[in-house]
């Protein structure tokens, strides 16, 4: 179990700041979908983007933050940093998954207002219930000192992987829709 550790400590949820490009030569069709769409108790085109801009700014680079807090503490102790089981056991104990609880938590309370950004919340609630899984599955691992549960939480992490492209893949769509430049760090 000398190299254990998770296949994504590098990689984070790396979330992006971005900002509203939208020329300001809208067309008239849109400027009147978002007119008709207000008159509807609807949010407009402006105020859509506007709720994307500070859910990527705030509610994901909070989600970010844990991440990154948990991955720094975990990256102490894992990889070249590694020393034994017993350091990693307590850093993911008293470090790690406390931290990281906080992101899922963050993730299951995201409400948005915009239909598009749905989806978006359900992806991100599932990833980072996934990752939140595989660091369970390295510490039930640590303790039992058990090859298989490493593997299951290596697949874990895989599995996150794969979950954080779908999402940014999804966010890069939406946001090119609402003319938003969306960049990943």
């Amino acid at each position: 179990m000398k190299k254990l550790s998770l296949i994504i400590v590098a990689l984070l949820l790396v979330l992006v700041g971005c900002s509203n490009d939208s020329t300001e030569k809208e067309t008239s069709n849109e400027q009147s979908k978002s007119a008709s769409e207000s008159k509807k108790s609807e949010l407009s085109y402006e105020e859509k983007q506007q709720e994307i801009v500070d859910f990527i700014n705030e509610d994901m680079n909070e989600i970010a933050t844990h991440e990154t807090k948990a991955n720094e503490a975990l990256a102490t102790v894992s990889g070249e940093n590694f020393k034994n089981d017993t350091e990693l056991l307590a850093v993911l104990t008293s470090d790690v998954i406390p931290e990281y609880e906080k992101a899922v938590e963050k993730a299951k309370s995201l409400d948005v207002k915009v239909d598009e950004l749905k989806p978006i919340t359900a992806q991100i609630e599932e990833a980072t219930s996934i990752y939140y899984e595989a660091l369970l599955l390295e510490k039930e691992a640590l303790e039992k000192q058990d090859k298989g549960l490493i593997n299951e939480s290596n697949a874990k992490g895989e599995e996150y992987a794969k979950a954080i492209k779908e999402y940014h893949e999804t966010m890069k769509k939406v946001t090119s829709e609402y003319g938003i430049n969306y960049q990943q760090d």
